[in-house]
């Protein structure tokens, strides 16, 4: 009859173990819950020893074999679950090989045109062309502030200008 208690106590306990892992989905415990859930499966098996070492080498062995499954299923449902959701970072919100296509084809569109040096060029610096502020690359050599530049080329992201 006791080792009956003892069987039973040991499914109880790892039942606790499977429920504290269940809880840890939906509370934000930071790992205490599992820890203590290990803390239960392990008794588990000590008590499931106690009664029959062969009972308590098979419930070990399947403590260790279900535990890659529970593990599995804990970050499968893991996203899906309230705390889950608060925590994980959501989908992008567009294609991510898409780049910087929309920008590039805005700047493509300045090809061309005339705008003037907000700051001095070194060769790198801030142009307001058609009414937009964009950064610039010069051509060659340096362009004070205040000087009419062209849109020479655009590369990418690149917008390449020269002095007027």
């Amino acid at each position: 009859m006791e080792h009956l208690n003892n069987f039973i106590l040991a499914g109880g306990l790892c039942l606790v173990a499977l429920a504290l892992l269940a809880i840890e989905l939906f509370v934000p415990s930071h790992g205490i819950l599992t820890i203590f859930a290990l803390f239960f499966a392990l008794g588990g098996v000590v008590v499931a020893y106690l009664a029959s070492p062969l009972a308590g080498l098979l419930l070990g062995i399947v403590v260790l074999l279900s535990s890659p499954f529970a593990i599995y299923w804990a970050i499968k449902i893991y996203p899906n679950t309230a705390v889950g959701k608060k925590v994980m970072l959501g989908k992008p919100e567009q294609d991510p090989n898409a780049g910087y296509a929309p920008q590039a084809r805005a700047l493509a569109d300045l090809a061309g045109q005339r705008g003037i040096a907000v700051s001095t060029l070194r060769p790198s610096g801030l142009c307001e062309i058609a009414g937009q502020r964009v950064d610039s690359v010069s051509e060659s050599g340096l362009i004070d502030a205040g000087t009419p530049v062209e849109v020479v080329q655009v590369s990418g992201m690149k917008v390449i200008v020269r002095p007027v």
